[in-house]
């Protein structure tokens, strides 16, 4: 009887990939990439055009005025700490890697 329990489990995640994996590509052919691409391309032209004009009228320019910063920072607490360990996994096992194979290097050279 638990085998069958696995096999639903394992369904039921196969299920769910395979529906994210059908909407990424609705997504792609439905043209969401490509127009979230021209609007920024529009963007651009539009504080290309603002940075010429104020150019030309001897204004002072600065570039960080004409570029919109894309990144949004959704970091919370969680993921701060979650970071911080990673962070602090990654140098320990380094660390370890670098001792052990400075350990063998001794050994066999």
């Amino acid at each position: 009887m638990e085998t069958k329990k696995k096999k639903n489990f394992l369904f039921k995640i196969l299920a769910i990939l395979f529906l994210i994996f059908v909407a990424l590509i609705l997504a792609y052919e439905s043209g969401y990439y490509e127009t979230k691409n021209k609007n920024r391309a529009i963007l651009t032209k539009e504080a290309m055009a603002k940075f010429e004009e104020d150019l030309s009228k001897g204004e002072v320019v600065d570039l960080k005025d004409y570029l919109e910063d894309e990144k949004i920072d959704y970091s919370n607490k969680v993921t701060k700490i979650g970071n911080k360990i990673t962070n602090n996994i990654s140098k320990f096992i380094t660390k370890g890697l670098s001792g052990l194979f400075k350990s063998l290097k001794g050994l066999f050279w």
